[in-house]
């Protein structure tokens, strides 16, 4: 089983943490540390397989254990601070958590750790989950200034294109992101198991959709779960979908 070292200078943050990574059976915690010199102190009679690691901490940057850590030990950032999502890649982190860790989003870290190691969960193994051959995250320029948007493709619930650029609904309470890129690269990148087109400007995930709202003749509105965001839709659009999943708009 792989094996998990939390750093962290809250304890309350990684005992929360190693409650919830009990509960998924599938990663041992070794122990939980609250500095870069005691991870450094702990690594050096046990090394995980994976360190769960804190930004920001008194007394130093966890960043700074990065470069002490054996090539083996993969790492997931835990920062209470989205900004450094973008950073996480650029460190060569498997994966990045915001806190309060959501046991959900844990669940997805725990899937891309364990294929990170080599490790394969029981769905896996039997078989029943195929592997997944298109990007987990994307790093993607907004439409104004340097700043980048870190896109989870299982977070997308639609997408709509305009010309190069495009509108990405994600689950959560945020608005649509305006981000550069055409809605024919989304299309090719995202898994078409998982994705449908809807007419020429629409990309949705079908298995969050919720509701179908009728407007009118020519207008219908889609509500997707995790998101109050909803999506409107023409009537060429529209009978694509009740083509495609057999969805009866409501009035």
């Amino acid at each position: 089983m792989p094996t998990a070292l939390l750093v962290d200078d809250e304890p309350s943050a990684s005992a929360r943490l190693g409650d919830l990574l009990s509960a998924h059976g599938e990663i041992e915690v070794l122990g939980a540390v609250r500095s870069v010199e005691q991870a450094v102190t702990f690594i050096a009679g046990k090394i995980p397989d994976i360190v769960f690691l804190d930004v920001e901490m008194p007394g130093g940057s966890g960043l700074a254990l990065l470069e002490r850590l054996p090539a083996s030990t993969e790492v997931c950032f835990v920062t209470a601070y989205s900004q450094y999502a973008v950073s996480a890649y650029d460190f060569g982190a498997v994966d990045y958590l915001v806190k309060p860790v959501d046991p959900d989003r844990l669940e997805v870290a725990v899937t891309r750790i364990l294929r990170a190691l080599g490790s394969e969960t029981p769905s896996a193994a039997a078989g029943s989950e195929p592997p997944i051959t298109s990007p987990a995250t994307f790093v993607i320029p907004l439409r104004d200034g340097g700043a980048k948007a870190v896109i989870r493709r299982d977070d997308i619930l639609w997408i709509e294109g305009m010309g190069n650029y495009s509108r990405v609904c994600v689950a959560g309470d945020g608005k649509p992101m305006l981000v550069r890129r055409s809605l024919a690269h989304w299309e090719k990148d995202l898994p078409e198991k998982d994705f449908i087109r809807l007419g020429r400007s629409q990309l949705i995930c079908p298995a969050r959709l919720a509701i179908v709202t009728w407007q009118s003749r020519s207008e219908t509105v889609l509500t997707f779960s995790g998101s109050s965001e909803t999506l409107t839709i023409g009537r060429a659009s529209a009978a694509r979908l009740r083509e495609i999943t057999d969805a009866k708009p409501t009035e």
